[in-house]
């Protein structure tokens, strides 16, 4: 009894399957500790987004101390604020007020990238970007403070 040897063909097509790296996909949030090293205000940067039904909006820079309490309230009010994430805004910055708006749970690159090219995208305004560079640009940020969890 002989057993027949598998084409050429068939052994290419079985390695170049189980050669394929699996698809990276991190979390992203915004840390603290990030724009801490960047020397950068994280307070400032967040209360700057505060949207106008954020009851901190009117309190002076030096009475908001907590970033978490200044995100928390972004994202209990960015609802009513239909100009807190446009499209046409910066894709940095809509990636940013996303993860204002989700109370900065991680978000994977997978979601921010549907986000952008999905949700925001508009015909006047496309937002074309593959995942592996978002997450190039993502890793590079020395403004925003994204950071993998």
């Amino acid at each position: 009894m002989t057993t027949q040897e598998p084409d050429a063909e068939e052994l290419a097509a079985e390695e170049s399957v189980e050669e394929q790296p699996e698809k990276e996909n991190p979390l992203f949030v915004i840390s603290a500790d990030r724009l801490k090293y960047l020397e950068r205000s994280p307070v400032h940067l967040i209360a700057g987004r505060l949207t106008a039904e954020s009851p901190s909006k009117s309190k002076s820079i030096a009475e908001m101390g907590d970033v978490k309490v200044l995100i928390r309230e972004i994202s209990q009010n960015y609802k009513s604020d239909s100009n807190f994430i446009r499209s046409d805004m910066p894709m940095q910055e809509i990636v940013f007020r996303t993860l204002l708006a989700r109370n900065n749970r991680p978000m994977s690159l997978t979601d921010l990238h549907y986000e952008l090219t999905e949700r925001w995208a508009t015909p006047i305004r496309p937002i074309v970007i593959t995942e592996e560079r978002l997450l190039r640009i993502l890793d590079n940020d020395t403004y925003y403070g994204f950071a993998r969890k």
